[in-house]
């Protein structure tokens, strides 16, 4: 008589593998929880301090050059209208004297035969006379004032002039500091191409500011040039990659905002 044999079993049962399978999706999901969480709370504090500390100086020296332009706006107008009030009053003494001069013209003429009339006339004549040279004396103080104004609203304008192109210029390396940490951000990301292209558009804001700083158009070559060889670091995914990020975004928040220290953010792993 033969004894049948048991069915052999498979090795791992679907109720041990469904099991392990859903372990497995546990432990993903709770690691991809913890990135999340990571990444939201970087965002949380990174956003405010950004505005904090690079955006609104930004916005507080755009009043401030606003307020200025008003500034010269109100004294233009205000040397504009004494100018018009000054050449009002020159033309109203031009017209007087040449009515007193007609007046004289004619007193001279009634009173040729009497001594004692043309006495007081050649009186009345020098009391004008001493009075519109008076006058004459007070325009020119007046003009010479004015130009005075004049020549000092000029110098005042070119000051503006200068330091609005030195404000246009740290605007663009402040454009180029946030194209620096995008790139960071892409990097983390590990997005390096987006993070090339977004140094390019850095090294593109970084040139726009070269001509608005001529005193510091060494360190400005020295920056792009550091930028170049971080494009070939990021190319060759090289470990330096996080250092020199981190001292070229330094370096130009220095020529932005000398007070503000770089942010510790973590370093990418090549």
């Amino acid at each position: 008589m033969t004894h049948q044999q048991p069915n052999s079993q498979p090795s791992g049962s679907p109720v041990g593998r469904a099991i392990a399978g859903f372990f497995r999706f546990l432990v993903r999901f709770l690691f991809v929880l913890v990135v999340g969480a990571l990444v939201g709370a970087g965002v949380f504090y990174a956003v405010p301090w950004v505005y904090r500390n690079l955006i609104q100086p930004v916005q507080q020296n755009t009043a401030r050059i606003a307020a200025l332009d008003q500034k010269v706006d109100q004294v233009q107008d205000r040397l504009q209208a004494e100018n018009l009030t000054l050449q009002e009053r020159i033309a109203d003494m031009e017209a007087e004297m040449t009515s007193l001069r007609e007046a004289s013209a004619v007193q001279v003429q009634d009173i040729e035969g009497a001594a004692e009339g043309i006495q007081q006339l050649d009186g009345r004549i020098t009391e004008v006379e001493e009075d519109l040279e008076a006058q004459q004396q007070a325009a020119k103080a007046t003009r010479s004032e004015l130009e005075g104004a004049i020549a000092d609203l000029e110098e005042q304008t070119d000051q503006i002039a200068d330091q609005a192109g030195t404000l246009e210029g740290r605007l663009a390396l402040l454009q180029t500091a946030q194209d620096l940490l995008k790139v960071r951000l892409l990097l983390l990301e590990e997005n390096p191409r987006s993070a090339r292209d977004t140094l390019t558009l850095a090294t593109a804001h970084l040139e726009q500011a070269m001509p608005l700083m001529p005193e510091v158009t060494e360190r400005l070559q020295s920056l792009q040039e550091r930028m170049v060889e971080l494009d070939q670091l990021i190319e060759d995914r090289s470990f330096r990659v996080g250092p020199e990020l981190e001292s070229l975004w330094a370096d130009v928040m220095d020529l932005v905002l000398p007070a503000v220290a770089p942010p510790a953010a973590e370093e990418p792993t090549s």
